[in-house]
């Protein structure tokens, strides 16, 4: 089990790796590079999520009824397509047919990901929050390198901004040849007669009555589209609007370095002391989805960089609550039978909030201002974050 999560977290951390090189740079690459318009880049970006959100529907559809390692590897071998056709031809607009065939790859193979590590939280002995926690640690670790290293690879090579996450994703399948046995073991568990019995769940459904538990992965649901939205600003217009600050590429991809590196420190305290408090997973989302919101007051009057490195601070705070918490509860509504499909929804409304997010975001910027878009988002996580009491969760 332990070489199971060991290189799951590989998996994470690399593919995340790759986000970290992509995310940061379109909006940038789009708009300053090929000269297109901050709004054409936003629609860019949205139809690539889009892609992204069908990928991971496909990808949970696929990992419960086809084959689970095979779901990961055509996800990885339609990413890996997609970035050899991008490095040597970056031109408008191929390169948004390609960078949206990306997007379909990596949903396939981020959904595939995520149900991995459901099994194999299932499956654990103790509190399963752990392995979706440390994953969510090396998901920001990856992210962090791969945002750092572009902020110095962008500048001096278009071609290897591509071009690396491609050798990246060829050592996840090579990883993948050799050890996919490892996650797909089956962990067997001994009654009080010490016989070994199966290892699935009751159907939650049963438990929580029809009618409330849809209406849980609802609300679910529509919390992850609105987080998405919020967050990928930070992906998307965000980088303009520093650059229209007088900072630079580089000092943009710093804050998601400070970021992961923060949430090395703050996740393991945040969720040891907010675990003891709240025992209830809502109730954290309900905490962090708020804090969330509240770190979008400082940017509309942010002048310095200390005022965003303080923004993107209070962020961490609130995401290391929320980000592995989904999951987490998405599993606990789940069976053996459809962990795939559950953790896609995840993985789909996450994609489908990426999608909306730069668009919509460029749009209200276009129409009004950052400090609307920023006001805006406030307010719509903090209403979100009251819905959490409408979810109903078994202790």
């Amino acid at each position: 089990m332990r070489s199971q999560r060991r290189w799951l977290l590989i998996l994470n951390m690399t593919f995340n790796m790759v986000m970290g090189f992509i995310l940061p740079v379109n909006t940038i690459f789009i708009h300053k590079n090929l000269h297109e318009p901050l709004t054409t880049a936003g629609f860019a970006l949205m139809i690539y999520s889009i892609l992204m959100m069908i990928g991971n529907a496909l990808g949970g559809v696929m990992f419960d009824r086809f084959s689970k390692r095979w779901t990961l590897y055509i996800g990885y071998f339609i990413s890996v397509f997609s970035l050899i056709v991008m490095s040597f031809h970056h031109v408008w607009p191929s390169y948004v047919v390609y960078l949206i065939l990306l997007g379909f790859g990596m949903g396939i193979s981020y959904t595939a990901i995520n149900a991995y590590t459901a099994l194999a939280a299932e499956q654990m002995v103790g509190d399963s929050r752990i392995i979706f926690n440390n994953m969510y640690l090396a998901a920001n670790l990856g992210i962090a390198i791969g945002s750092t290293a572009v902020g110095f690879i962008f500048n001096a090579s278009i071609f290897l901004t591509f071009f690396i996450p491609v050798l990246i994703f060829i050592l996840c399948i090579i990883i993948l040849a050799f050890k996919a046995n490892i996650f797909e073991e089956r962990n067997t568990k001994k009654s009080a007669s010490g016989k070994y019995v199966s290892d699935d769940v009751e159907d939650p459904r049963i438990k929580i009555g029809l009618r409330r538990f849809r209406l849980n992965i609802v609300i679910l649901c529509i919390a992850i589209l609105i987080v998405w939205i919020g967050y990928s600003q930070w992906d998307s217009n965000m980088s303009v609007y520093m650059l229209d600050k007088g900072f630079t590429t580089r000092e943009y991809g710093l804050t998601f370095t400070i970021n992961a590196g923060s949430l090395l420190i703050i996740q393991p305290v945040m969720n040891r002391v907010v675990s003891k408090i709240f025992k209830l997973l809502k109730t954290q989302l309900l905490l962090g989805i708020s804090i969330m919101g509240l770190s979008f007051l400082i940017l509309p009057t942010a002048k310095t960089y200390l005022a965003f490195v303080i923004s993107m601070l209070v962020v961490t705070v609130g995401e290391s609550m929320v980000f592995p918490t989904i999951p987490a509860l998405l599993s606990k509504f789940s069976t053996n039978k459809n962990r795939g499909t559950f953790q896609s929804f995840y993985s789909m409304f996450g994609s489908l909030g990426r999608a909306l997010g730069p668009y919509v975001g460029s749009l209200v910027v276009t129409w009004m201002s950052f400090g609307h878009m920023f006001y805006g988002i406030t307010l719509m996580l903090l209403v979100v974050a009251a819905t959490m009491i409408g979810i109903k969760e078994l202790e």
